[in-house]
Order: structure tokens, then C-alpha cells, then sequence
């Protein structure tokens, strides 16, 4: 039962791993330089102060355009009305924490199992 439990935790913190990811801002000059720039996922909120996610996006000197996450529409508006604009990227951190956590995960499995089957030898 011990050893079904463990493994049930360890496949959850393999699971949950894979959320290592947070929003960053985007540098303002930082990118569509002369070309465009395409991101999978984005965030942006408007001079008017709406926010939208948006998907399939391509940055451009002077537009953003991408699909609605909410609507599955196509979604453009000028740079100029976008206050900022965050794109879904790795972090560290959480990659190193999951990392540990799946590692740990899986050595108290394996310790949990050794323990069980050098017991047993006994009977």
C-alpha cells in the first residue's frame, strides 16, 4: 500500500513538472526589430486597459495580430495601442525546483521499494 502511495506522489510531481513556465514583459524595443517576431502564446494589455491572451502571434514594427484564446478570433491592433506585452517563457527557478522535487520523488520510491523487498527476505 506504502509503495502504491509513493508512486501515485511521484507521478504526480512528474505531472505537475511540466507548469514550469511564467509570463514575462517584453521589452518595449526588444523585439520586431526589421522583421517580425512570432510568439505561441502572448499577453497584452491594451492602453484602454483591456487585457486578452492571445495565440499564434506575430509581432510586426507596427502591429500585433494573433487569435483570441477566449473567442478563437482573429485578433490585431497597432503597437502603439498596446501598453505591454508578455510572452509565456521557462523559468529557472521552477524548473530546478520540479527537477529536484521529481529526483527526490523518485529516490524515495526506489528506497521504499528496496526496503520492502529486503524485508521480505526474512519470511
Amino acid at each position: 500500500m506504502i509503495t502504491a502511495t509513493t508512486l501515485r506522489c511521484a507521478l504526480l510531481a512528474a505531472a505537475l513538472s511540466t507548469g514550469c513556465a511564467v509570463w514575462r514583459p517584453l521589452p518595449g524595443g526588444g523585439f520586431a526589430g526589421t522583421g517580425s517576431d512570432h510568439l505561441d502564446h502572448a499577453r497584452l494589455v491594451l492602453r484602454d486597459g483591456t487585457r486578452t491572451e492571445i495565440t499564434d502571434v506575430t509581432i510586426s514594427r507596427d502591429s500585433i495580430i494573433g487569435f483570441r484564446r477566449d473567442r478563437f478570433t482573429r485578433f490585431a491592433v497597432a503597437r502603439t495601442d498596446a501598453a505591454s506585452v508578455e510572452a509565456w517563457q521557462p523559468s529557472a527557478p521552477k524548473s530546478f525546483a520540479a527537477g529536484a522535487l521529481l529526483t527526490s520523488s523518485v529516490l524515495a520510491v526506489l528506497i521504499v521499494t528496496m526496503i520492502i523487498l529486503l524485508s521480505g527476505e526474512d519470511t
